[in-house]
């Protein structure tokens, strides 16, 4: 294009020549005037002022053209040279740079393949969730159903021995040993009462060996099983058994000694069981005092069981009663308590007398 407007202004030029425009000057009457100079410069002597493109002059087109040449042949060189020098540097990367992009690479795509997952993802989590609630609740139905309709021996063993309960067993006792109704009331009540105003309350199973119709074992399966009876009601617990205290085996000293050796044994199991209370010596007999006292016993909630062999028991008068006559057999077998001492100690272990001479 550069050369297309240089030609162009070469022809003009020629066309025009140096003589063209020649001056020449002319005579009149008046005055001569100077004649005009000619101009050696083209008619045109102002600069072509062209739009994005460099100024034409006719003395330098041919070299700004060449110039323009060069310059595209140089930006063209150039670009090249970036190209391949970039070129060269990808494949001049160290290892441990190549290393780098894979890993940012990886990344980039960890990234975008977690975010496609993670919807996918809490579907599965809520889905398992619903399965394992739906698996504990089938679990636990199935479970409660196996407890209600097949119990185990322990969890009968543990369940409350209530109120009715020991009413009915203790009645079915008495059904069994053939003993009188009135007897069999007054155990029931009197342990009833003493778990109810959690004191405690004594017992005396009266028998004679020297009847034709005693049965010394028959009599002692039944004050035992009174016993077990009665505390399982007053600890609500099968697995401890009562308190036995033999009476011909002691060795303890004094009413300290026994008080201590029995107290944890009375409180865990409610009920001790003296067996033939006429063998205790006097030294010991007031240790019975603290046991029985109903307004602060030794331990609460328990109950005392005595038997008492009436034959043992020399009394040559009539008594009235055989509670009357139990008191003056035991006042006698502990006459070194003192005077003092013996009323209230035999009002705390006579309380409810069992008569069973005529039965076992």
């Amino acid at each position: 294009m550069g050369r297309y407007g240089l030609n162009a202004v070469r022809a003009r030029n020629e066309r025009n020549g140096p003589d063209t425009e020649q001056g020449h000057d002319e005579v009149d009457n008046v005055m001569s005037k100077l004649a005009r100079p000619a101009s050696p410069v083209p008619v045109r002597n102002k600069k072509n002022i062209r739009r994005n493109s460099h100024d034409i002059n006719t003395e330098y087109s041919e070299d700004d053209s060449d110039e323009n040449d060069e310059l595209y042949a140089s930006a063209n060189a150039t670009f090249q040279q970036s190209d391949a020098r970039s070129s060269r540097n990808v494949s001049q990367d160290t290892p441990e740079q190549r290393r780098i992009n894979t890993s940012a690479n990886q990344q980039t795509r960890s990234h975008s393949q977690l975010r496609q997952k993670l919807p996918k993802e809490k579907e599965t989590t809520s889905c398992q969730f619903l399965l394992q609630m739906l698996l504990m609740l089938l679990t636990a139905g199935i479970a409660v159903f196996y407890i209600g309709y097949y119990p185990s021996e322990p969890t009968k063993m543990n369940s409350i021995y209530d109120k009715i309960s020991f009413y009915s067993d203790i009645m079915d006792l008495g059904e069994k040993y053939k003993v009188k109704d009135t007897s069999i009331l007054q155990v029931r009540t009197g342990v009833a009462t003493i778990f109810e105003k959690q004191d405690t309350g004594s017992f005396i199973f009266a028998y004679n060996s020297k009847s034709n119709s005693f049965n010394p074992t028959l009599f002692n399966s039944f004050v035992e099983d009174l016993a077990a009876t009665a505390s399982r009601f007053l600890r609500n617990d099968s697995d401890n058994l009562y308190a036995v205290v033999d009476t011909v085996k002691l060795k303890m000293q004094t009413e300290k000694e026994f008080m201590n050796k029995y107290e944890e044994a009375v409180a865990r199991t409610g009920v001790m069981l003296v067996k033939d209370v006429d063998n205790v010596p006097s030294e010991i007999a007031m240790a019975f005092h603290y046991y029985c006292d109903e307004y602060s016993p030794l331990v609460r909630r328990s109950a005392i069981f005595f038997t008492l062999n009436l034959a043992k028991c020399s009394n040559n008068s009539d008594p009235k009663s055989t509670h009357e006559y139990i008191e003056k057999c035991l006042a006698k077998k502990w006459s070194n308590v003192g005077e003092d001492r013996i009323g209230p100690l035999l009002t705390r272990v006579v309380n409810i007398v069992v008569d069973v001479t005529s039965v076992i």
